[in-house]
C-alpha cells in the first residue's frame, strides 16, 4: 500500500518481514506476474502494467530473472532442458553449452539429465536459480534463494549473486544474509520501511 521504491543497476536489496506480510506478492508485482490495483510498476522507466500479457512476458524473459518459492521447474523436462527452455524464451544462442556451464557453476551439472522430482530440495532450488539466471537478467528477483542449501553451497551462491553486475531483490528470513545487502527493505504492517 502506497509503496514507492527504486533499485539502481547492480544494487542488492534484501526484503524481510514476517510470514504473510506480502514479500512474495511484492516480488510478483515487480516481476509483472501480478498487476497492481493502483499505481505503476516500471522497468527501465517503462511501465509494465500498460503492456499486453505477451509484451510483459517478453520483457520479463529478457530483463528479469525470477526464482520464487513456488517451484518454477517444468516437471517433465530435465534440469538441463528447463534451463535451455528459459534461454529460448530470451532468444539466447548456444543454449546447450551455456546451460551446462550455468548448472556447473551452481554445482548441479551432475544432475543435468534428471527431472525435478528426482532432485533434492537444494538441487531443485539451484536449478530454479539457474533458470532465473539463464538470460543474464538485469534484475534478479529471488524468494529465499539459499533457504534449502547447505551452509557451504549457500555461501557460494550468495557470494556469486552479490558479486554480480545485476540488480537483485531477494526475500530472506536470514538476517545475516539480509544485512549484506546495500539496501534493506522491511515489510511491516503493509508498509515498506527502508533501512
Amino acid at each position: 500500500r502506497n509503496v514507492s521504491l527504486s533499485v539502481q543497476p547492480g544494487q542488492k536489496v534484501s526484503l524481510i518481514g514476517p510470514s504473510g506480510s506480502g514479500k512474495s506478492t511484492l516480488l510478483a508485482l515487480i516481476a509483472g506476474l501480478l498487476r497492481p490495483d493502483s499505481g505503476v510498476v516500471s522497468l527501465d522507466g517503462a511501465p509494465l502494467s500498460g503492456l499486453s500479457d505477451e509484451a510483459r512476458a517478453e520483457r520479463r524473459a529478457r530483463l528479469i530473472g525470477i526464482a520464487l518459492q513456488a517451484e518454477n521447474l517444468i516437471p517433465f523436462l530435465s534440469a538441463q532442458e528447463n534451463v535451455e527452455l528459459a534461454m529460448g524464451f530470451g532468444g539466447r544462442p548456444g543454449r546447450e553449452a551455456a546451460a551446462r556451464e550455468l548448472l556447473a557453476r551452481l554445482g548441479v551439472a551432475h544432475r543435468a539429465a534428471h527431472r525435478p522430482r528426482h532432485l533434492s530440495g537444494g538441487e531443485a532450488q539451484r536449478v530454479a536459480l539457474a533458470v532465473a539466471l539463464a538470460n543474464k537478467p538485469r534484475l534478479l528477483l529471488a524468494d529465499e534463494m539459499v533457504a534449502q542449501l547447505d551452509a557451504d553451497t549457500a555461501g557460494q551462491v550468495a557470494s556469486d549473486v552479490f558479486h554480480s553486475d545485476m540488480a537483485v531483490i531477494f526475500v530472506t528470513h536470514d538476517l545475516v544474509l539480509a544485512a549484506q545487502a546495500a539496501v534493506r527493505w522491511r515489510l511491516q504492517g503493509q508498509q515498506v520501511v527502508l533501512r
